[in-house]
């Protein structure tokens, strides 16, 4: 059994230092040259925990890529920074990756901020940007695919559910930044889709952990449902003032985020008890593939407690890359994005992941749990689930030019 100091051991343990890049070891039998794939990860600072997990899951798939003789003959090599969970660390080690290593694209970044930063860098030097996270939604660019869910994937499935378990009435409590504001817009939004409402939302700068104002904010407003945008090590804090004020025992909890770094595994479980997530993957989704992957990483990581529901998605991002090598038997941007287009596609942990050419993001299946025990328990599942819901505003195959984030539509 995981205990909670195996996990907090894990998340508080292992950065690489900046500025240094990890080279595989070449295989006999390849090209000389390796084929350069850069990643941009927070491995120190407040997002570690989030980081550590997604360089080990692009890893592990670059060394299951090479261990099957590699792309074009040549193996791929991953080279990666530390960008400390500083936003100017990522436009520094995004210029170096362009214009020193050459990679050949590149995975990356954990806040949308961060993603903001690089995206142009990426762009203007025509290397394949994949953005291998949950997020806000909206980001419509050529050059840029996503691999993780978006609200009209997630928020879509989870806020019914919690209508109907819960109540009508939703407090929303979200991250200060593009991706807690974007959230919360499609929260309202879905709501009032399904006969709910936002009575109150808060947005909270990453640094602060005392919700004790907005927890009575809460209570004022009668609120039947939390939808928590909560992000980084401060904001953990909530889970704790809420189950202490009592009010884990009479509204429920939805969290956008909840689960991606262990949370479940590391709170006390009568805090955690009832917390509504839906997610693309859990480590607790028990189907052939997801059972071994998790073999997998846990031969090559045995010291990892935990892998969460973010590292997937860079897993299977690095091998939809390759899989578009392999169908363009080219590592050019123009072949690799044309051979996305197409319909590459992975049988990954998570299911089938399929580009949708309009968008640059997947259809992914879709999980929806609560935690008991300490433990998320599906209680409902949808296969290829759509990026976006009658949403023709992005359509990259009629104007591939398009580069800018499109909001809820109003």
């Amino acid at each position: 059994m995981i205990s909670r100091r195996d996990v907090l051991k894990t998340v508080t343990t292992g950065a690489a230092a900046a500025g240094f890049a990890q080279v595989l070891p070449m295989r006999t039998g390849y090209a000389a040259d390796s084929i350069k794939v850069g990643c941009l990860m927070d491995l120190s600072g407040p997002f570690q925990v989030f980081g550590q997990p997604k360089l080990h899951a692009l890893q592990l798939a670059v060394d299951e890529i090479n261990g099957r003789g590699g792309l074009l003959g040549r193996s791929v090599e991953l080279v990666h920074y530390d960008t400390q969970s500083d936003n100017k660390l990522y436009a520094q080690f995004g210029q170096q990756l362009a214009l020193k290593d050459r990679v050949v694209a590149v995975h990356g970044a954990i806040t949308s901020a961060a993603r903001e930063v690089v995206r142009p860098i990426f762009g203007r030097a025509k290397i394949p940007y994949f953005y291998d996270m949950i997020y806000e939604g909206g980001v419509c660019d050529r050059n840029t695919i996503v691999t993780g869910p978006t609200p009209p994937q997630l928020l879509a499935k989870m806020i019914p559910y919690v209508i109907q378990k819960a109540g009508r009435r939703i407090y929303t409590v979200a991250a200060d930044y593009n991706f807690g504001h974007y959230s919360a817009k499609w929260a309202e939004q879905i709501a009032a889709a399904n006969g709910g409402q936002v009575v109150g939302a808060d947005f909270v700068p990453l640094d602060v952990n005392n919700f004790g104002a907005i927890i009575s904010k809460i209570q004022q407003a009668r609120a039947d449902v939390v939808y928590g945008v909560f992000v980084g090590p401060a904001h953990e804090a909530f889970y704790g003032q809420w189950a202490a004020a009592g009010l884990n025992k009479t509204i429920r909890l939805a969290g956008h985020t909840f689960g991606d770094a262990g949370e479940n595994l590391r709170l006390p479980r009568d805090v955690t008890e009832g917390i509504i997530a839906c997610k693309n993957l859990f480590d607790e989704v028990d189907t052939p593939a997801n059972r071994a992957f998790q073999a997998r990483w846990k031969a090559k990581f045995p010291s990892d407690a935990f892998i969460g529901t973010l590292a997937p998605a860079d897993y299977q991002g690095m091998l939809l890359w390759a899989e578009a090598v392999r169908t363009a038997q080219s590592t050019d941007r123009d072949a690799i994005l044309k051979a996305l287009a197409g319909g590459a596609a992975i049988d990954g942990p998570s299911g089938k992941v399929r580009l949708d050419a309009k968008t640059n993001h997947c259809l992914l299946d879709m999980y929806l749990a609560e935690v008991k025990d300490g433990a998320f328990v599906v209680q409902q599942s949808w296969q290829q689930v759509a990026p976006v819901i009658d949403d023709e505003r992005c359509d990259l195959v009629k104007t591939p030019g398009t580069n800018q984030q499109f909001g809820p539509k109003s």
